[in-house]
């Protein structure tokens, strides 16, 4: 097992779309970080202005806490969150991930490996693996890219204690390794990574878009959309320092049990070309 753990990762080094992804995925932290202190610097002197004439109005400043959920305040801390959370992992990542595991059945060599008497539970359990490194290597350079670009403006301090900002990343922990999960199921489904890449990424969009349609029947409904596992990346922070996070903990844990389940279970039956 290791042996083949090993090979898979030689692989993966060896792949030019590694590099590429992080490469964008480098490019993409240093812009994302450059727009939040852009916003900071031309439009945050405002932000005070805005609440007072809404409140002078009666108007409800619910829009407003809500867009500015989305951007992250002056610390490290807060951008490393958005960095976590803001959706770009999960659409760099699947098709990072696909593409590469999908090279095997293009190429032929699950056959050859198989063939060589690796079981298909070993071969899976590596590809799984190899999908998370991958997958890690690349939430790495993101947050690492954004932070050190916005190291110069933002303070090193934190509001959370010590305790939170653990279990904060052992949620995110758990949700990248349940995306990973995901990303191979899909490509043990499909088998090509445009297929993989378009349901990893269109699936999640049509189940919220429905779920906010039915929302506007009942609004209780809305709830739901947390349990869409691109969309539990946004929640972890709120619910962390709201004392909870179990939610989006045990979310995390069923995807990968059932998507290595299922994904494993396809891989042992289906035939290997």
């Amino acid at each position: 097992m290791g042996g083949l753990l090993i090979a898979d990762i030689k692989k993966l080094i060896k792949t030019k779309s590694l590099y590429v992804c992080m490469f964008i995925t480098a490019a993409l932290g240093v812009g994302m970080s450059l727009l939040y202190n852009f916003f900071w610097q031309e439009r945050g002197q405002n932000i005070a202005l805005w609440y007072a004439m809404m409140n002078q109005y009666g108007m409800s400043t619910d829009i407003i806490d809500d867009a500015f959920s989305q951007i992250p305040s002056q610390n490290l801390l807060s951008y490393v969150n958005i960095f976590l959370s803001d959706g770009a992992l999960w659409l760099i990542g699947a098709p990072c991930i696909c593409a590469f595991c999908s090279a095997e059945y293009n190429a032929g060599t699950y056959k050859n490996t198989v063939s060589r008497g690796c079981s298909r539970i070993k071969l899976f359990i590596s590809k799984l693996l190899t999908a998370l490194i991958e997958l890690l290597i690349i939430t790495f350079v993101y947050v690492a890219a954004g932070c050190i670009t916005a190291l110069p403006h933002v303070e090193l301090t934190s509001s959370i204690s010590a305790g939170q900002l653990v279990f904060m990343l052992i949620i995110y922990l758990t949700l990248l390794i349940a995306s990973a999960s995901v990303f191979i199921l899909l490509t043990t489904i499909f088998r090509r990574s445009g297929f993989a890449v378009a349901a990893a990424i269109a699936a999640p969009m049509l189940i919220a878009s429905l779920i906010q349609i039915a929302s506007m029947a009942d609004q209780s409904l809305s709830e739901l959309s947390r349990y869409v596992l691109m969309n539990t990346f946004v929640t972890v922070s709120k619910s962390v320092t709201d004392g909870s996070g179990w939610t989006e903990l045990l979310t995390g844990i069923g995807y990968i049990g059932v998507s290595v389940a299922a994904g494993a279970a396809i891989f042992y039956k289906r035939e290997i070309i």
